[in-house]
């Protein structure tokens, strides 16, 4: 007797199911496609049209592509005598670029829009694998069009490759736990290396949650993983210290001096200026971060811009004789700055929920965090915990860590905020799959919470929201009362679960209008502060240029007609004032006190000389940070009559040209 089994029924289930995976394939496809697409937008539209973007660092890949010695220690002046205050790596990858495309505003910003644009199916990937491909391409959205991102990713800041190296590591932490490989694990260190040679100690920021992600999560015995983890701490040292170590072993007099550290060494430039100052303030000797403004001017030129003061006519019209010597009275200092922070705020629970801080990352920020709980909720205790609750200490710790240290560091650039950015967008992507759950358990009891927590969210942003810009007003009431509408009817759809998508995904967008807004005003802002990027319609600080003003022109006319082009055209006391004469010239500018003036770069017998063999012969303005050269320049130099320009001023003014030859 034979026996028929029907297989038809089995294989239309299977083909069905094909279809239905098939079509979320496709979905999820086309999504990535258009949310990178938005990104790319965001980051590429008119790149690096508006400026060469920070002065400070477009001067540094100049000077790194005139030789192997500057490239490798990454000296800011094309002479080699003071290094930029990072370490080079991210500034190799710039001057590649410039080298096929040339030094100008796309090929500097290139790299950190390239990253910043892969960052996005990157994250879409991570978070896609624990939360579904709804949780990723909201993930992706958010990262696409959170706004600090888009403004640092579009200047020559190398915050932008930070993040995607960071993110390649957590990949492969990720791979390290799922797959049981130690070489993962290595792979994940190396890379937090690779950053810690981009940006110094920002990159360890998310160390201690990517470390607690393995150490719970790994299929191998306790011992094991202290070992495991032990052995890659090891890897990681030698990478990230790699280059400062080769550096501070080479003498002092065969390299530049190391910008911003305080005994010429790489090791206190990480302790200090780029490490435990940015937590606990770092003023000391004037110095700031890059892109900061240098000390104020006396009273008399103050809101006079840079370079520009002495050649300003004061009020009594005196002019000082050309062959005269300046006056100079080592007592008198710049005013201290005033008190606050108008970039960042003060430090404290409610700064990154205030402005100036709020309108960068922040439009999200509520919902992530009121997401951390509901997302342990829904998934539930369980040990060893599974790969959703192992994700949700990964992002949660990250965003935890970046939150606390920007509430409480005393010295960081709103920029910095981008590190926000991966953690803060795939929690909101693991909130929404939250919600979903509920919604398929308790449909009415999902529709309170998205309430509470969309409701929250967008309380907060239509407050954060200048009243000059609340332009999404209205775009997310007819949201909201879309959203509504479906989740209402949601339980009137018996079997179908559309109603309560469409409500989920309209509440999604309403919250996403203003960052979008917002993200417009910063790729459309025609005028952006390029020294310090912020996101929005904020426009660039007057007083630091990127080029050379009329005036410095005809100054830098009257260098190149009385100096030797193998010669240093000039000296300056910072960086600020030397930049835009280097990415003019491409000639060597001696900066005596590094970026800021404070750095001993040059002491007052160098400098003597430097005159003395021909090396150098003019200096733009009298430094007040170095009474020693100050005093050597009041007996042994002139003020230089620029014709057509009439200096005119204070003899002790800054910025004046004197000519220290004669």
């Amino acid at each position: 007797m034979t026996v028929k089994i029907h297989t038809t029924p089995i294989n239309s289930f299977y083909r069905l199911r094909a279809a239905y995976f098939s079509y979320q394939r496709i979905i999820g496809t086309l999504g990535l496609l258009a949310v990178v697409a938005l990104g790319a937008f965001l980051r590429f539209y008119h790149l690096g049209s508006y400026s060469i973007g920070n002065a400070y660092y477009a001067a540094t890949v100049q000077s790194m592509l005139t030789s192997w010695h500057n490239f490798f220690f990454a000296s800011f002046e094309p002479g080699g005598s003071v290094t930029v205050d990072k370490p080079p790596l991210g500034f190799w990858i710039q001057a590649v670029s410039a080298y096929f495309l040339g030094v100008n505003g796309f090929a500097l910003a290139l790299p950190q829009a390239l990253a910043g644009t892969l960052s996005i199916p990157l994250l879409y990937s991570l978070v896609r694998r624990h939360f579904g491909t709804g949780a990723g391409l909201l993930a992706a959205l958010v990262l696409a069009t959170t706004p600090v991102t888009i403004a640092a990713e579009r200047n020559n800041t190398i915050d932008g490759q930070l993040v995607f190296v960071l993110l390649l590591a957590v990949w492969a932490f990720i791979k390290a736990v799922q797959d049981g490989r130690f070489r993962y694990l290595l792979w994940g260190t190396f890379l937090v290396g690779v950053g810690f040679n981009i940006k110094m100690m920002q990159a360890f920021l998310p160390l201690p949650a990517l470390y607690t992600f393995y150490f719970l999560g790994a299929r191998h015995r306790w011992w094991t993983r202290m070992l495991h983890l032990t052995a890659a701490t090891v890897l990681l040292l030698l990478v990230s210290f790699s280059w400062a170590i080769m550096v501070d072993l080479t003498p002092a007099e065969n390299r530049p001096f190391i910008g911003s550290s305080t005994n010429n060494t790489v090791m206190e430039l990480i302790v200090g200026h780029n490490g435990f100052n940015r937590l606990w303030g770092g003023g000391a000797r004037g110095r700031g971060g890059a892109g900061s403004p240098p000390p104020p001017p006396p009273a008399a030129d103050r809101d006079a811009p840079p370079n520009q003061s002495s050649f300003s006519p004061p009020g009594n019209g005196q002019q000082p004789p050309a062959d005269s010597r300046p006056a100079f009275d080592s007592n008198h200092q710049p005013p201290p700055r005033p008190g606050g922070n108008p970039e960042t705020g003060e430090p404290g629970l409610l700064r990154l929920f205030t402005r100036p801080l709020a309108t960068e990352a922040s439009w999200l920020l509520p919902l992530a965090l009121l997401g951390l709980p509901l997302v342990t909720a829904v998934i539930g205790w369980r040990w060893p915990p599974d790969d959703r609750y192992l994700a949700l200490i990964l992002w949660g710790g990250w965003l935890i860590t970046e939150v606390v240290f920007f509430s409480v560091a005393r010295f960081f650039h709103a920029y910095y905020l981008i590190m926000l950015g991966p953690p803060l967008a795939a929690l909101v992507g693991a909130a929404a799959w939250a919600i979903w759950q509920i919604f398929q358990r308790r449909f009415r009891f999902g529709w309170l919470v998205l309430v509470l927590l969309a409701g929250t969210t967008l309380a907060f942003q239509l407050v954060t929201l200048p009243a000059n810009q609340t332009i999404g007003t209205g775009t997310v009431a007819i949201l909201l009362a879309l959203t509504g509408m479906g989740l209402v009817w949601g339980d009137d759809w018996p079997g179908a679960d559309w109603p309560g998508k469409l409500g989920l995904g309209l509440a999604f967008a309403a919250l996403l209008v203003a960052p979008l807004v917002w993200s417009g005003l910063t790729t459309f802002n025609p005028n952006p502060d390029v020294w310090l990027p912020r996101s929005g319609p904020q426009t660039a600080d007057p007083h630091r240029p990127t080029t050379l003003t009329a005036d410095q022109q005809k100054v830098l006319e009257y260098l190149l007609a009385h100096t030797d082009p193998d010669d240093y055209l000039l000296a300056t006391l910072n960086a600020t004032d030397a930049a835009p004469y280097i990415l003019a010239t491409g000639r060597k500018v001696l900066t005596f006190g590094g970026f800021k003036g404070g750095d001993d770069v040059v002491g007052v017998d160098d400098l003597a000389g430097m005159v003395k063999n021909g090396q150098l012969r003019y200096i733009l303005g009298l430094p007040r940070q170095k009474p020693e050269i100050a005093q050597w320049m009041v007996n042994n130099c002139r003020v230089v009559d620029v014709q057509p320009l009439e200096v005119s001023g204070p003899r002790d003014a800054p910025n004046i040209l004197y000519d220290c030859g004669n």
